[in-house]
């Protein structure tokens, strides 16, 4: 009995013992755990375990959101592994729970200036400065603001003033970075290039690694065309960066170029591709030389040698060739031989990149099935396969599916943060979803990823321009162009800018630059810019000498002809340059292009006979010019002929049957005529051939929502125009406005159709949506005055579908009581 009771004590106590840890337990609070979380997370960062660290900062934002610690730490953790996009979405987190944390406030602020979003910056560092202004990061920083509105503002005070604090900050702090970039910035746009240099190498004193300051120098000694001290400091980087050598070849490579040494170029590849050390990736950069600057011919040899001599690389060779003899033509030898690499082959990493190649292949003849099934493939075994991801991410956009696009280009940025063709891809699919403040910070973070590479800096000044913020894009192309200062595409656009801010004095320099590089591309462009410039200071003689003397230069010539009598035509009317013409067609009689314009001219000048023998004659001897079939059926439609005009654009999508503008005028044609499903078909197909056209979307979407009443046209109508709606179009914002209308959002509708209709005031469709969104909003007596003007626009002889309704509306508000009044 006592040992039964005995045991009975035991498994009380147990019993016990159970039940008080599962109430201590219970005792424990959300944030106690969240901050056992916390206090793990740190100790594992403090082991060098990054990845765990981060799980455990996770599961304190799952049990407590507004932990200030750990979601600073792991934005900072974030910023370190070089995730920018992550960390400044955790730090806006953090400083909207805790508007003074100062370390969020003081990263935000320098991680805008590093994207020249001055008004972001501004936000930022005016707070963190009331919080700490000594502070000299913060100090740097909020004087890289002041500084830079001031270059915006054109307030030489100011920026003087700017320029002698950060000057003052830099010898109080060598690593601060704003400062000395203010330096910088005013000695470069002084074109002071020695100072800037000793500003650099100042900066590299305090920080021998800092590679923006290694390129922004060899930009710099390019510019005083020190080519002898590029080369040496470029092979002095191939051996500070060993595992960037193949960048600064490639740059160095460049040089030799840039400089007509190509022979020079060729030979330190091939020796590069005998070193002892040499990788297939050495022997493939002599290869990509050849092909760029002797022919693929050339690189094909050389491809050929290096499979015939042999080695543990066949295979990577094999696939050049294939590629190599892809872009010659040889189409059907090119896919047999990718395929012969890839049938049977082992599954490895190898296998699925030559799948990825022979895809690329496969798309551009014309077999897209047959590429998705290899990329699926590869994905369905690799789900990280960068390129891979690329292709789909890509055809995910055009085909409207943008929120997997989304999700797998940001599983791929978590692998390779520092991608600049996934943030572009990612950037695409934000402009597809209409969504331009992500779109816009993609590209920015795109730019800052590549280096300043001229194409993401373009992209990225491109949508800067588009907000008007011409400083901002001014100071993108600067950095890249101190990088590649003679990139003719980025001059060309910074002269652009500055001809659209009317800064002559800078467009000129940029047309100098411009003139100084040899090759006809320059010369254009300077030309172009020169042209811009005299057309907008109203100098119309000047412009009309500068072309007379353009006209005997072999690679202008005929363009600046074109130019002339266009400048011509605008300054002494159209017999004047009826009469240059006629000068031009007879020393060129056969010229197709100053032929066409005569027939241009005699359609204006109501002779439509002798203008269509033209076009009758251009088509015969070419088919293919849909600039001339366009030309012909406009003329046949202006001169009332509707049968000659539906017979012209009969027989012109004959010889062009994909033509997108002979297809627009057919589908335009089709809605005229009643039939817009035929319209919408024509509209389907060119989109699904090109989904990236704003206009066909519009089209396509307008046509949807206006002509069809089920939901899922008007779901599709909704995913086609999403890219609309922060467009200043008028009739984009008509077919975004209408669509919002049709799926309930009168409110919203508002803003679309009231600045469409203003954009558009003779357009009675236009007008007539508004007036059915004012009446839906009950806004009655504005309704009603809309409705009678659209009533008064309506043609009673060929009235809109929508005539009777607006009758009725008028009749049924003209008794209503005004619900605005």
């Amino acid at each position: 009995m006592n040992r039964l009771q005995s045991q009975l004590g035991r498994i009380s106590l147990a019993i016990v013992l159970v039940v008080g840890l599962g109430l201590t337990a219970a005792c424990d609070t959300a944030e106690e755990r969240a901050e056992n979380h916390y206090q793990t997370g740190l100790q594992l960062l403090e082991e060098g375990e990054i990845d765990r660290a981060l799980v455990e900062f996770r599961n304190v934002f799952k049990l407590n959101g507004e932990h200030e610690g750990a979601r600073a730490t792991y934005a900072r953790v974030q910023r370190e592994r070089g995730q920018s996009q992550e960390a400044y979405g955790q730090y806006l987190r953090l400083v909207e729970q805790y508007p003074d944390n100062l370390e969020g406030r003081r990263a935000l602020a320098e991680m805008a200036v590093q994207a020249r979003d001055w008004d972001e910056a501004e936000r930022h560092v005016s707070k963190a400065i009331e919080l700490d202004p000594d502070d000299v990061l913060i100090q740097s920083i909020d004087n890289a603001v002041n500084y830079f509105h001031a270059v915006r503002d054109k307030d030489e005070p100011a920026q003087e003033a700017a320029i002698i604090k950060a000057q003052a900050l830099v010898e109080q702090d060598k690593g601060l970075t704003s400062a000395r970039e203010i330096l910088l910035d005013d000695l470069l746009r002084k074109q002071d290039w020695y100072a800037a240099l000793d500003v650099i190498d100042e900066g590299l004193a305090a920080d021998p690694a800092n590679r923006e300051l290694h390129r922004l120098r060899l930009g710099i000694l390019q510019q005083t065309g020190d080519f002898d001290a590029v080369q040496k400091q470029l092979r002095d980087l191939m051996e500070q960066f060993p595992e960037e050598r193949r960048d600064y070849k490639q740059a160095l490579v460049r040089v030799f170029v840039a400089q007509g040494e190509i022979d020079e170029a060729e030979e330190f590849l091939r020796e590069e591709a005998r070193r002892d050390d040499a990788k297939t990736e050495d022997k493939a950069l002599l290869i990509g030389f050849l092909e760029q600057v002797r022919g693929r011919e050339a690189a094909l040899e050389e491809v050929d040698n290096q499979i015939q001599a042999g080695g543990d690389d066949l295979a990577r060779f094999r696939a050049m060739r294939a590629k190599l003899n892809f872009e010659l033509g040889n189409t059907e030898i090119a896919i047999e031989e990718m395929e012969g690499l890839t049938k049977g082959a082992e599954r490895n990493a190898e296998t699925r990149a030559f799948e990825v190649d022979l895809a690329r292949m496969l798309f551009r003849d014309k077999n897209a099935v047959g590429a998705r099934a290899l990329i699926e493939q590869v994905l369905a075994e690799d789900g990280s396969q960068p390129d891979a991801i690329k292709l789909k991410a890509n055809w995910l956009i055009e085909d409207d599916e943008t929120g997997d696009a989304i999700v797998m280009l940001r599983a791929a940025l978590n692998q390779s943060p520092e991608d600049s063709e996934l943030m572009a891809l990612m950037a695409k699919a934000y402009e597809r979803e209409g969504n331009k403040d992500l779109r816009v910070e993609m590209l920015s973070l795109a730019a800052q990823a590549s280096g300043n590479a001229p194409a993401d800096s373009m992209r990225y000044a491109s949508a800067l321009v588009a907000d008007e913020k011409l400083v901002a894009a001014e100071g993108v192309l600067i950095d890249s162009l101190r990088l590649n200062p003679q990139n003719v595409a980025l001059l060309s656009m910074l002269g652009n800018i500055y001809a659209q801010m009317e800064d002559w004095g800078r467009t000129e320099s940029v047309i100098d630059a411009l003139n100084k590089l040899q090759g006809p591309e320059a010369a254009a462009q300077a030309a172009a810019l020169t042209t811009r410039k005299l057309a907008q200071q109203d100098r119309g003689e000047d412009l009309a000498a500068m072309l007379e003397g353009m006209t005997d230069d072999p690679t202008m010539g005929r363009n600046a002809e074109i130019a002339l009598l266009r400048t011509r035509l605008a300054n002494d009317g159209p017999e004047a340059a009826n009469a240059y013409l006629d000068e031009l067609l007879a020393e060129s009689p056969d010229d197709p292009a100053l032929r066409f314009i005569k027939a241009g001219f005699l359609t204006d000048l109501n002779k439509p006979d002798e203008a269509e023998a033209i076009f009758r004659d251009l088509i015969s001897e070419d088919p293919n010019r849909s600039n001339v079939w366009i030309a012909y059926y406009r003329l046949k439609l202006q001169s009332g002929d509707i049968q000659g005009a539906r017979d012209v654009l009969k027989e012109s999508l004959k010889a062009l049957p994909e033509n997108a503008t002979l297809l627009w005028a057919k589908a335009g044609e089709l809605e005229r005529d009643g039939d817009v499903e035929g319209a919408i078909a024509i509209y389907e197909d060119m989109y699904t051939r090109n989904s990236n056209s704003l206009v066909i979307a519009n089209n396509l979407a307008s046509l949807l929502a206006t002509h069809r009443t089920d939901a899922e046209s008007l779901q599709r109508a909704y995913t086609v125009s999403r890219r609309l709606r922060d467009s200043e179009v008028p009739a984009f914002q008509d077919t975004f406005g209408w669509i919002l209308f049709r799926r309930g959002s009168h409110e919203s509708a508002l803003d679309y159709l009231t600045a469409a209709a203003l954009g558009l005031p003779n357009d009675v469709t236009v007008q007539y949506h508004l007036a059915v969104n004012l009446a839906a909003l009950a806004r009655n007596k504005e309704a009603l005055a809309q409705f009678n003007k659209v009533a008064d626009m309506i043609d009673q002889a060929n009235p809109p579908e929508f005539a009777d309704e607006v009758a009725a509306e008028i009749a049924r508000l003209g008794g209503a009581a005004p619900a605005n009044d």
